[in-house]
C-alpha cells in the first residue's frame, strides 16, 4: 500500500463514507503516479471536498483527471 493509499484510507474511514472506494482509488493513484519520481514533472494530485453530507473524491495526474467519485456522510 503507499502513502497516498493509506492516506486516503484515513480520510474516508475519519469521515465515516458509508462505502469506501478501495479498488477505483487504488487503480487510479497506481495510474496517476506511475513512472513518477520523487520531484519529477510528473505529478499526482487528490482532492477531497465536502458538501451536503457528501465527500468527492478527484484523482488527476498531467493537468488531468483520471478518477472521481463521491460517497455519502452520515
Amino acid at each position: 500500500m503507499s502513502l497516498l493509499e493509506a492516506l486516503a484510507g484515513e480520510v474516508l474511514r475519519h469521515v465515516g463514507c458509508a462505502a469506501i472506494p478501495d479498488a477505483g482509488l487504488r487503480a487510479a493513484l497506481e495510474q496517476g503516479t506511475a513512472g513518477g519520481t520523487f520531484g519529477g514533472a510528473r505529478r499526482c494530485d487528490i482532492q477531497f471536498r465536502t458538501h451536503d453530507q457528501t465527500l468527492d473524491i478527484l484523482v488527476s495526474a498531467g493537468g488531468g483527471r483520471i478518477w472521481q467519485t463521491s460517497c455519502a456522510i452520515p
